[in-house]
């Protein structure tokens, strides 16, 4: 099993980085099926071959995904595609994501 891990900074408000999240979430449910949920501070979320979290921080979210074996020789490009994916939904150039 693969696994990606990113942390990446921020300079939103807690409510308004949340909101952002929520919209990831709610597209990745409508293009790829993913089943989410709130616990406190992190958005777990599930599909077949992924599951993971998303953890919202005073400054950062932090990202924690298991791929399953059909999506594991695909990492890299999964990784590169979450990576710009979060720069722009998180404020473009203030939002560096740096490994975790």
């Amino acid at each position: 099993m693969a696994s990606i891990h990113i942390k990446q900074q921020h300079d939103l408000t807690p409510d308004e980085v949340r909101r952002r999240v929520e919209d990831i979430a709610r597209d990745l449910q409508k293009r790829l099926s993913v089943e989410y949920h709130w616990d406190r501070d992190s958005l777990k979320f599930q599909r077949p071959g992924a599951s993971g979290s998303i953890d919202v921080g005073e400054d950062f979210i932090e990202l924690k995904i298991k791929l399953g074996m059909m999506l594991a020789p695909m990492k890299g490009k999964i990784e590169r595609s979450i990576r710009q994916n979060l720069q722009v939904a998180l404020g473009g150039d203030k939002g560096q994501s740096r490994p975790a």
